[in-house]
């Protein structure tokens, strides 16, 4: 991989500073390479139609000539990134098995990406005879992390990527079978595997975030019992006898002492 310094460069770049919930935008299609590091906050990238969630500590590369969809779910995201050229940047991440289909890097990665990422950001606006050559080197430092690292499974592990998903789609019907499709792994063992790592089905693992997503827009969007029911996805019946069982009393209860 002998290149000159100028076969990789920095196009634009950029902070996500408290992007608003329930965002979407695009599709849009590029001609550089994004890197986006997400420090806070949930949602998705939606890549030729896949769709692949975003949790906080990860980092994906999205790249050119990809028709791209982003979104953000109930919380506010956040991130730094930038955008770069250059056919060194596509052999490196070859090498370290960053695809279309597989767009996160490594998640121990993270914290070194995601200071080099922000190096880029901070430099953005110098323009002294040295400012180029340095954020190249942040760049071509980033590069080199990657490189330098053997290729794991990307994110941090199935179970991260699960629940990334139920992040997003929580007020959609989600089948266990759809969630062990998410974890690639059988439907039997992903049961058994999710409940000793997070000591809950996943069924009731569902529930409680339901739950905990209902209370969130009764609080902060002062939404009605009914209207936070239907926005999670669930029926008043169930959401009632759900919510009195996370809870211990029910949404009304709930709902008047918080706007006592």
């Amino acid at each position: 991989m002998n290149r000159p310094i100028t076969d990789a460069i920095i196009c634009y770049s950029g902070f996500d500073r408290n992007l608003p919930p329930n965002l979407s935008w695009g599709p849009i299609t590029r001609d550089v390479y994004i890197f986006e590091c997400n420090t806070s906050g949930f949602g998705s990238v939606i890549i030729n139609g896949r769709e692949f969630p975003v949790a906080p500590g990860d980092c994906y590369i999205l790249h050119p000539g990809n028709t791209i969809i982003h979104t953000t779910a109930s919380d506010p995201r956040c991130g730094v990134w930038f955008a770069a050229k250059g056919e060194l940047i596509g052999e490196i991440l070859k090498a370290n098995g960053i695809t279309s289909d597989n767009p996160y890097a490594p998640a121990k990665l993270f914290d070194a990406l995601t200071s080099e990422a922000i190096a880029i950001v901070n430099m953005q606006n110098d323009t002294d005879p040295g400012a180029e050559l340095r954020r190249t080197g942040h760049l071509f430092s980033f590069l080199g992390i990657l490189l330098g690292a053997s290729h794991s499974a990307g994110r941090a592990d199935w179970l991260t990527q699960v629940t990334g998903y139920m992040e997003i789609h929580y007020n959609e019907p989600i089948s266990v079978s759809e969630l062990s499709s998410v974890a690639h792994l059988e439907r039997s063992y992903f049961s058994i595997r999710f409940k000793e790592k997070t000591g809950l089905s996943p069924h009731s693992y569902l529930s409680a975030l339901r739950i905990r997503k209902a209370c969130e827009l009764m609080q902060r969007m002062h939404c009605s019992v009914a209207e936070a029911a239907e926005l999670v996805g669930l029926d008043s019946r169930n959401f009632s006898r759900i919510f009195r069982r996370e809870k211990g009393m029910t949404p009304t209860q709930y709902f008047k002492r918080i706007n006592e």
